[in-house]
């Protein structure tokens, strides 16, 4: 029986992405069902609807989702947001990898795991005459929910490296919540550990090459750690993005921040999309085909086929091509 993933291609370049998605995935494997559903402007302009009850009906079978962006008038990602905590995705995971070594430290390949905020439930900004009162509510239970997740997902591919970053002279209460769900998960005898304050992490990786092979980052600061890992393997849309909950897995790929839905979709890059092909080909039991898809990108941008955001002239159907050939050649 075949795994079947759902696509929401969304709007703007969610298509185009999607596109090189679909074809990638076909050219790797004939053990995935690709099922298209609807989200969106696009989902809105035929239903009424942003998140069709169609689509919703769609995860009764898929559990594995890859979704392009949404806009919403000027609330962007609104509908995704409304997924990601129908389906309780209390976990993120971005996945860092230098392909080429013009673009950043050779051999890094790291994941960085945070718990994924519902910022209307937890966190509140209350004025007052003399400024905002910001609050945040944590649950030591997210905690300890994610990092299990990660402990999974780390003894499944022999993650032995682990670090913790903290914030503990800002938020002492919290990091210290952090630090004893790490070491009850990841115990010192079984794990290469290190606990170490964001700030003195953010500076150790900016001089010397990271060692790290998994980052859990104390929430509120996981951007800082995302935007350090980005730099250090080339740029951050490169890496692909997991929200990630007990049943369901939904990839929402990057793209770059002036990718909005007045660009062409030819000018895209679908390295991210890409990128989520290999993980959820891994996701899904193909570690071979996932292994395939991973080293044909790399060969691609060794090869110094790029798009033009990294100084290359292929389109995104060109650049899909050049990843195709390598996977066929690969299972030839």
């Amino acid at each position: 029986m075949s795994e079947k993933i759902l696509f929401l291609e969304g709007d703007g370049v969610g298509p185009s992405m999607l596109a090189s998605a679909e074809r990638v995935l076909k050219a790797a494997t004939d053990s995935v069902e690709v099922i298209h559903g609807e989200i969106g402007r696009a989902a809105f302009d035929k239903t009424g609807q942003y998140l069709p009850h169609d689509t919703m009906d769609l995860l009764d079978e898929c559990k594995i989702i890859l979704s392009g962006p949404v806009y919403k008038g000027d609330l962007r990602e609104d509908a995704l947001k409304t997924l990601t905590i129908q389906l309780d995705l209390f976990a993120k995971v971005k996945h860092f990898r230098t392909l080429a070594p013009d673009l950043g430290v050779q051999g890094a390949d790291i994941a960085l795991w945070s718990c994924n905020n519902n910022t209307e439930a937890e966190i509140s900004e209350i004025p007052d005459l003399d400024g905002i009162t910001l609050s945040k509510y944590v649950k030591n239970t997210a905690y300890n929910r994610m990092m299990q997740l990660a402990r999974a997902n780390n003894d499944k591919y022999g993650i032995k490296r682990i670090s913790c970053l903290l914030k503990t002279d800002f938020f002492p209460l919290s990091s210290g919540m952090f630090r004893e769900s790490f070491e009850s998960t990841f115990p010192a005898e079984e794990y290469e550990t290190q606990i170490m304050n964001v700030g003195d992490w953010a500076a150790k990786a900016m001089k010397e090459p990271p060692q790290d092979q998994c980052v859990l980052c104390v929430d509120l600061y996981s951007q800082i750690a995302a935007g350090i890992l980005g730099s250090v393997t080339g740029f951050g849309y490169l890496a692909p993005t997991c929200f990630v909950g007990e049943e369901y897995r939904l990839y929402m790929p990057l793209r770059r921040p002036d990718y909005d839905d007045t660009v062409e979709a030819q000018h895209v890059n679908p390295t991210a999309v890409i990128q989520s092909v290999a993980s959820m080909l891994r996701l899904s039991g193909l570690d071979k085909e996932g292994a395939i898809v991973r080293d044909s990108l790399t060969d691609t941008y060794l090869e110094n086929k790029r798009t033009p955001d990294l100084g290359g002239t292929l389109t995104a159907e060109q650049f899909t091509d050049a990843v195709i050939e390598h996977i066929q050649s690969r299972l030839a």
